[in-house]
């Protein structure tokens, strides 16, 4: 009866010790692929350092663009935490047509630098 308590203690404990090594930090420079459940929004996001990064929102449609803009905002904001989100767009702002007369080109995905600069 104790060498299965013993056993059930060190396979728990073994347990405990893998589940906490599973996640390894991004190193500076390399893009970490991401998904946010809230707006199902697919991302890359590459921290340079504290106050700078590079944010790649996947294009997937045209109808979801507005979701992918707000996104955008909302995670520089909390990637600054606290202080003001310059963000610099690099590609992938697309035309608003309410009805197109010709099909959508494929659009590239939505990138932004983020700086994070004193209020």
């Amino acid at each position: 009866m104790k060498s299965t308590w013993i056993r059930l203690a060190a396979i728990s404990i073994l347990s405990w010790t893998l589940a906490a090594c599973h996640h390894t930090p991004t190193p500076m420079g390399k893009p970490e692929k991401l998904y946010d459940f809230d707006h199902k929004v697919h991302y890359e996001q590459t921290k340079f350092n504290d106050n700078h990064y590079f944010l790649s929102v996947r294009s997937d449609d045209y109808a979801h663009f507005t979701k992918q803009s707000v996104f955008l905002l909302r995670h520089s904001e909390k990637l600054c935490q606290g202080m003001n989100a310059q963000l610099t767009l690099q590609k992938g702002v697309q035309d608003f047509e309410r009805l197109p007369t010709h099909p959508r080109a494929y659009q590239p995905d939505l990138q932004a630098e983020v700086k994070c600069v004193p209020k």
